[in-house]
Order: structure tokens, then sequence, then C-alpha cells
């Protein structure tokens, strides 16, 4: 079994929302990886409503948050660290 570090899940919370958060090396994009740590994170992290915000064109992390039952429910303005400028933000919620 190979033991490679290929991404992150995380959560954090803000003014008592809490939010997760997911990174995937590229080499590893389109495997369905994101959206199988995201399940099995949602199994352990049992908080909700839960947040995510995605890039307003990252389709790929769009369908990773919907596949795992997150709802759009609106947009909003972030500052991307890795594009250093302000871009929309899809806001998603999972209730379930």
């Amino acid at each position: 079994m190979d033991s490679n570090v290929v991404g992150t899940v995380t959560k954090f919370e803000i003014n008592d929302e809490a939010e997760v958060a997911f990174w995937i090396d590229k080499p590893f994009w389109g495997k369905g990886i994101a959206t199988k740590a995201l399940n099995i994170f949602l199994e352990i992290e049992t908080k909700r409503p839960i947040f995510a915000h995605a890039a307003f064109d990252n389709f790929g992390s769009q369908k990773v948050l919907e596949q795992c039952g997150f709802i759009k429910i609106g947009t909003e303005k972030g500052f991307a660290n890795a594009r250093n400028t302000e871009i929309e933000e899809f806001v998603y919620k999972l209730d379930k």
C-alpha cells in the first residue's frame, strides 16, 4: 500500500460556524480522491450545518462539494492566496 500524502481535508470555525476546505495535488485530480476523502471526513465530523467555498471557476471543487451533498447557497468575494487577488466564490452548505 502506498502511503504518499496527496492532499488534505480540514475543518475550521469562524463565528461558531464550521467550514471545510480541501486540497488535492494536481497529478491526482479527477481520480475521485477528493470526493472519497471529503465523504470520509464528513462521517467523522458531524457538526452541521457545515459550509464550504469554491472559486467561481473551480469546477472540480464545485463537483466534489455537490457529490458530497453540499448545496450552493450564494456567492461572496474572497481573497485567493494562490492568485493574490480577490475573486468571486460560491458558498456551499451541508445540513445533513
